[in-house]
């Protein structure tokens, strides 16, 4: 890929060419579209490095939805539709955007507020499963331990305790 400060300037009688006759021969080839694009916009023609990727609006508005959702079914049509796209477009995007699958990025989020509910809540684990967005306990109890390689029960154990709570006050 060229440098930029290594070719010269096109000057504006030679991108009218360009307009007119991108294949033209009476300009260098790095100066033809093909060379014009990665030597002057070194982050690809869509201005970003992420070619693919969600735009801002679409990563808040599937985020927002995301994190507001968390304790019912999302389905991936539902967040491909927020951003009108179709789901394996929307899939692709979010998998460049976040460098993971939808599907796992929700069941992370989950497992974080799980963690979170365990260690400022009493609430029983099958409870906690469905504030989740879990089917039941079991299910909850098998994605936790995927996820951090320790039971929720065992997890919640001794950062309960750990947790800053004045002497004799429960968590609520």
């Amino acid at each position: 890929m060229n440098n930029p400060s290594s070719i010269a300037p096109i000057h504006h009688s030679d991108l009218a060419v360009l307009i007119i006759n991108p294949f033209s021969d009476e300009l260098p080839a790095t100066e033809t579209v093909g060379g014009v694009i990665p030597a002057y916009c070194p982050n690809g023609a869509n201005g970003g490095p992420n070619r693919g990727s969600l735009v801002p609006w679409q990563r808040k508005k599937v985020l927002a939805y995301i994190e507001a959702n968390l304790c019912s079914t999302i389905r991936l049509e539902q967040l491909a539709d927020l951003v009108h796209l179709s789901v394996s477009h929307f899939s692709r995007a979010f998998r460049v955007t976040f460098n993971q699958a939808p599907y796992v990025y929700i069941l992370e989020r989950r497992m974080l507020l799980a963690k979170d509910l365990m260690l400022h809540t009493n609430t029983s684990l099958s409870q906690i499963a469905l504030e989740c967005g879990m089917t039941d306990q079991a299910h909850f109890c098998k994605v936790f331990r995927k996820t951090f390689g320790i039971s929720p029960n065992r997890w919640r154990r001794p950062h309960r305790k750990s947790a800053n709570t004045p002497a004799g006050q429960t968590l609520h």
